[in-house]
């Protein structure tokens, strides 16, 4: 449980990034999403039962790392932990963007 917390804690900024933009959807964000997911869909690590997740219920999750796929696929500055995609923008960049969209 302190580990699952650790990893929680540490990962707020892209966890947050993905909860935005899944509820405030842009088609630009949804094609990135559509494209990870057809990664995801054909990897030995997809969990669909949930049983890896990090936070129970938010499945299909990533057996590797833990994480629901809704917002990790949503999340630019996330990468795939296994390799098979790269973050689009830094936590850095995603920021800046967001602040001076805020102005």
């Amino acid at each position: 449980m302190k580990d699952t917390l650790i990893q929680i804690w540490k990962n707020k900024g892209k966890i947050l990034e993905g909860i935005t933009n899944r509820v405030f959807k842009s088609e630009h964000v949804e094609e990135i999403a559509a494209q990870r997911q057809s990664i995801c869909d054909t990897c030995e690590f997809i969990d669909k039962k949930g049983t890896s997740c990090v936070m129970p219920g938010t499945q299909p999750c990533c057996g590797a790392c833990g994480c629901s796929l809704a917002l990790k696929l949503r999340s630019l500055s996330s990468a795939c932990d296994k390799g098979k995609w790269d973050a689009v923008v830094t936590q850095e960049e995603e920021d800046m963007i967001k602040s001076n969209l805020e102005a």
